[in-house]
């Protein structure tokens, strides 16, 4: 049951001021008030202690925090304030001294980057890490290049935080448009934009032999000529990439998702529109020895070869609580896998077309809005530059309505995990059992009819001020997490216009 009231109670602290010899007291320093330049501003603070804060502008600059844990953020956020090394050359920031999670950049646009040179290629456009962890916040990586690999941000045995940034319209010859990671990394991505970049692997990231988690984020439009148009992983690699989207990437195999490594996880996500020269519209998973999809919905999704939903070779994958609906391919329309010796294990999922396997249906799911692409094919076509037919593409709404067959036809046996949510940020289970697919039905159908309605409401009042009682009467019943529209576990009267949204007569 949501807790619907939570506070927080401390006992009262008494704090003396005390004199520390020998401890710099902490200091604001501004850009341009006090330095011309943002590196100015980095040379001068003391590690551990002083802060820049850069006014909005145009800083024309490469910057290295030379080791110190500081913080550079700017005052007016990214959309304000640009760190632009266009003619300069060399990666636009640098952190090389092994920088770790207290030096933060928060709050610019990075652009203009060519990347830091290793014997006579470039690495890094817009970012540079080696060796280094630093937090990465608000800050949007765009027009950013690398020769070789990592357009937007390069991770050699680095594990930066990289929260809530934008990665747009950056590029690399070989690998990781937007961000490539090797070595020791093991970077976390938290509610990040991956939009049109593009690499020969890895449209959006290359992950090679290293371990990355990806959460919450979305991936639009990124390209790759050989695989992965949004991510592609290689060797050892491990990814986890939960509560994300991925739309209208293209790449010649493995139109989304490319895997030729040792694990892939894929929870709680949608794929749509997305497309694959050869095999995986959406994922290819190719000698990758585990291969796990959970909650997942595939649609729209198109391969000129096999498996317009997910491809698998030499290894099956295991595929639980999916949709796969609409997709299409030459052959394996849905789910393809390439050896007779291969056989992926599908449970409580909904396959067009049907396969074999514990709680699977062949139904209409039902879907909000399918997607289409127009009748013209998702995204543009490279042989009429001047015409726009992406514009028509829609990746339609793949959460499912009222009556849908998928809602509460997932696995019995499936218990969420503490914290885990839809893709939505709502409760992953509601009305007693898990739905198939990445949207759970029922937030705001307090009785579990399948519709919102005023009976519903009769209930708001009771989890506005504590947990409902009403359980006992009703033992399939969601509790107020049905009310919880925008998951923060509290329910009050910010969710009121959601609920307002959607209630039926």
């Amino acid at each position: 049951m949501l807790q619907t009231r939570c506070w927080a109670t401390a006992a009262a602290a008494v704090v003396v001021s005390v004199g520390w010899v020998g401890v710099s007291a902490a200091a604001t320093l501004n850009v341009p008030g006090d330095f011309a330049t943002i590196q100015a501003c980095i040379d001068a603070a003391v590690s551990g202690v002083d802060e820049c804060v850069v006014a909005p502008g145009s800083y024309h600059e490469t910057i290295n925090f030379l080791g110190k844990a500081i913080t550079v953020g700017s005052s007016g956020g990214a959309d304000l304030t640009t760190i632009d090394a266009t003619g300069i050359g060399g990666s636009v920031v640098t952190c090389s001294r092994g920088e770790g999670a207290d030096t933060v950049l928060n709050g610019f646009t990075i652009t203009g980057g060519m990347g830091t040179d290793a014997g006579g290629y470039t690495l890094g456009g817009g970012m540079y890490n080696d060796h280094s962890s630093p937090t990465v916040t608000n800050c949007t990586f765009t027009g950013n290049v690398a020769s070789v690999t990592g357009g937007g941000m390069y991770n050699n045995s680095s594990s930066p935080t990289v929260t809530n940034c934008t990665f747009s319209r950056n590029e690399a010859s070989h690998g990781g448009g937007a961000m490539y990671t090797d070595g020791l990394s093991s970077p976390t991505i938290l509610g990040c934009i991956f939009i049109e970049n593009a690499a020969r692997w890895g449209g959006g990231i290359e992950v090679s032999g290293t371990s990355v988690v990806v959460i919450s984020s979305s991936f639009n439009a990124n390209r790759a000529a050989s695989s992965g148009g949004a991510i592609y992983m290689r060797g050892a690699s491990n990814v986890s990439v939960s509560n994300s989207a991925f739309n209208g990437n293209e790449a010649g195999e493995g139109g989304a998702v490319g895997s030729c490594g040792r694990s892939l996880t894929l929870e709680n996500c949608t794929f749509a529109g997305n497309g694959a020269d050869y095999n995986g519209g959406a994922v290819s998973s190719w000698m990758t020895r585990e291969t796990i999809a959970t909650g997942c919905t595939f649609s729209g999704n198109t391969a000129a070869g096999s498996g317009g939903g997910m491809y698998s070779m030499t290894y099956g994958a295991t595929v639980d609580n999916c949709i796969f609906w609409a997709n299409t391919a030459v052959r394996g329309k849905q789910i393809y896998d390439d050896l007779p010796a291969v056989t992926s294990t599908v449970a409580y999922t909904d396959v067009q077309g049907g396969w074999l396997g514990t709680g699977n249906i062949s139904t209409d799911p039902m879907f909000v809005r399918n997607p289409s692409d127009g009748g013209n094919g998702w995204g543009d076509d490279p042989a009429t530059p001047d015409v726009d037919e992406g514009a028509s593409d829609d990746y339609g709404d793949l959460r499912v309505r009222g009556g849908s067959p998928c809602i509460d036809a997932g696995d019995p046996g499936f218990v969420a995990q503490p914290g885990e949510t839809d893709i939505e940020g709502h409760a992953r289970v509601l009305c007693g059992l898990v739905d198939m697919g990445a949207y759970e039905f029922g937030i705001g159908d307090y009785d579990c009819d399948q519709t919102v309605d005023l009976a519903d409401f009769s209930s708001w009042q009771a989890c506005m001020t504590g947990p409902s009682t009403a359980d006992t009467a009703a033992p399939h019943a969601p509790g107020c997490e049905a009310f919880d529209f925008d998951g923060d576990e509290d329910v009050d009267l910010l969710d009121f216009g959601g609920f307002q949204r959607i209630v039926g007569p």
